[in-house]
């Protein structure tokens, strides 16, 4: 996966290098939550920012690779014999979405832009806190601790999206869903997979 990493960086490098792709910019804020083993989890505030380029294929098609450091992760809250507790997972990732990207023009000011592909991630912050009353206890995530084999720092995943473009101005909304379980193993919170929604905004140089 390391590997992979680095070739797509590669190769978002190279086609940056390109004089007919356009740059941009983006910011964007929303939830998460964690799918799989995670019927009781609820979401968790979140946010996001990146930097990528648009490559034409044809007139209407494009490939958007980016490069973004996204925020996810999770919150769950019980209560056992009258005590309440709450536990939260958060979760730093450098992503690189490979969007495809059909575009739609609506009239002379506005387009609408219809997106999807792979991202694939890597976990550079992991920490997941627990407290009830009396007690609490944090841990990293992607690391093996007592009573916890550990997390996988990769994640591969679908990014689904939409953008209205405004001149240069970009607004958007994009959901991503990830495949591969945060925890290595099927112990504990069993299997936990990304999945998180934002809304965005942007800019096109």
């Amino acid at each position: 996966m390391k590997k992979l990493m680095f070739l797509l960086m590669v190769a978002f490098a190279a086609m940056s290098a390109s004089a007919q792709i356009t740059w941009n910019a983006k910011a964007g804020l929303g939830v998460a939550h964690c799918w799989g083993d995670a019927d009781d989890m609820s979401s968790h505030f979140v946010g996001k920012i990146g930097a990528g380029i648009e490559k034409p294929l044809t007139s209407d098609w494009s490939l958007m690779p980016s490069l973004e450091i996204a925020w996810k992760g999770a919150k769950e809250n019980w209560e056992e014999y009258g005590e309440k507790g709450e536990g939260t997972i958060d979760l730093l990732y450098l992503q690189i979405p490979v969007l495809a990207a059909y575009r739609l023009n609506i009239n002379d000011s506005w387009n609408m832009t219809l997106k999807a592909g792979p991202y694939f991630a890597l976990g550079v912050y992991g920490n997941m806190k627990y407290k009830e009353k009396g007690y609490s206890d944090s841990w990293d995530v992607f690391k093996k601790s007592e009573g916890w084999d550990g997390g996988n720092r990769f994640d591969v995943g679908l990014d689904l999206g939409i953008d209205f473009e405004y001149h240069r101005f970009v607004f958007g909304a994009e959901y991503e869903l990830g495949f591969i379980s945060i925890q290595k193993t099927g112990d504990g919170l069993g299997s936990l997979r990304n999945a998180a929604f934002y809304a965005t905004v942007g800019y096109k140089f």
